[in-house]
């Protein structure tokens, strides 16, 4: 590289020169455009994405609802009881659903006073939920009916964050009301009642009995 050197201080050739001239920042235009380009781009791709989001939700609901239904069954025929028979009074109240961890929407299904602990059933042997595992009102854990469990790993809430709920008053024997495990879909409102014979609105479920 030849550089010139004069009374100015040092100076670059006038090739070098060029080169740098040529070498601009983006214009505001060139910056509008480009930002335009990316927004075009993200509301092409967006729904997109959000169509994928929701039809995994949907999808991990179904498998959820469905891996729930057939570990109960497995309970039932290992023990030889229902879990409506086992749902415990807590501070008093008598609860009357089956819940998992997750937000408990109550209305016409369990709230916080009135669901039981899901968990207590297929992950421990303690339904009575008195911090004893097999004790009095558990499950039997000897002879040929007895509990086998845990019968899974572990049950989460549902993709919004609310609770799995089972209106296990009516998992009893001779009941022929229906039982069901359900979430309450993307609105988060429960829109089958307990009694219902069919799913409603966006709720997502499958019927035990």
């Amino acid at each position: 590289m030849n550089i010139k050197t004069g009374s100015a201080g040092a100076k670059l050739a006038p090739r070098y020169r060029s080169l740098l001239l040529t070498n601009k920042a983006f214009t505001l235009v060139e910056v509008i455009v480009i930002l335009a380009v990316i927004s075009i781009l993200v509301a092409i791709v967006t729904p997109t994405v959000l169509k994928y989001i929701a039809e995994a939700q949907q999808s991990r609901t179904e498998e959820d609802v469905r891996s729930i239904s057939v570990v109960l069954n497995d309970l039932i025929k290992d023990t030889g009881q229902y879990p409506g028979s086992k749902l415990p009074i807590v501070a008093t109240v008598q609860t009357t659903f089956l819940c998992s961890t997750g937000t408990k929407l109550g209305g016409s299904w369990g709230d916080d006073t009135t669901c039981a602990d899901l968990n207590m059933h297929l992950i421990e042997n303690d339904p009575s939920q008195d911090g004893t595992t097999g004790g009095t009102g558990d499950y039997r854990t000897t002879g040929r009916r007895k509990y086998k469990g845990p019968y899974v790993q572990v049950i989460n809430e549902d993709p919004w964050g609310n609770a799995y709920q089972i209106n296990a008053a009516s998992l009893i024997g001779g009941n022929t009301s229906p039982t069901w495990i359900i979430s309450a879909g993307p609105n988060g409102t429960f829109e089958t009642v307990p009694t219902a014979t069919a799913i409603a609105g966006d709720d997502m479920g499958v019927r035990l009995k």
